[in-house]
């Protein structure tokens, strides 16, 4: 079943797409090797697709597929910005250019003149990237600086992941596996969240 994310599921709104790699061995035939050669990482991978809140809560993942795939056709395959609510602010890094112009438009009814306009369903946003031979404003460093202070938190999500040994490693086991395996791990990351964030909520409230 398809996963479609709830507006309540985001805790401040936003949702924060990114992905990650963990090598394997190299597939025995040069077709199945190819297709897991990630020229990123330069060593054969799988990559999973994960969607967290700006409140370092994990709320996705998509099926791991082979390293050779692209983070922009990834997403699209697992059709993300379908599964976000109305509203929502979606955040990707520079491996995910084009998002914006994907998002649907909704037709608006405007009140007072009774024209119907359209609106985007949500907001997507990636980094400015350098043009070729040019560079970025500073309205545009600024814009990248302020992207990234709010993305660094699904990489705090993916670095707590890696905590554990079986995903900071070789993965070794069938790849049917992996998907399964990258779960669960989600769920005890996910716990883990919780309990410092309440440590820190009911520290808080004691200092005050």
């Amino acid at each position: 079943a398809e996963t479609v994310l709830l507006a309540a599921q985001l805790a401040d709104g936003r949702a924060l797409i990114d992905a990650t790699e963990q090598r394997v061995s190299r597939p025995g035939d040069d077709a199945t090797q190819r297709r897991h050669y990630s020229g990123k990482k330069r060593q054969h991978t799988l990559k999973t697709q994960v969607v967290t809140d700006g409140d370092h809560h994990i709320l996705a993942i998509g099926a791991a597929v082979p390293g050779a795939t692209h983070d922009k056709p990834l997403c699209d395959g697992l059709r993300t910005l379908e599964r976000l609510p109305d509203g929502a602010e979606a955040l990707a890094d520079k491996g995910y250019q084009g998002l914006a112009a994907q998002v649907e438009a909704l037709p608006v009814c405007d009140v007072a003149s009774r024209e119907e306009r359209a609106r985007p369903r949500l907001t997507a946003r990636t980094p400015h990237k350098k043009p070729r031979g040019g560079a970025l404003t500073d309205e545009q460093h600024a814009c990248n600086r302020a992207l990234g202070a709010i993305r660094i938190r699904v990489e705090h999500c993916l670095g707590w992941l890696k905590h554990w040994a079986i995903l900071a490693t070789r993965f070794r086991c069938a790849h049917d596996r992996y998907t399964p395996i990258m779960a669960v791990l989600c769920g005890l990351v996910n716990a883990q969240t919780a309990r410092w964030q309440a440590a820190r909520a009911a520290q808080g409230a004691y200092s005050e």
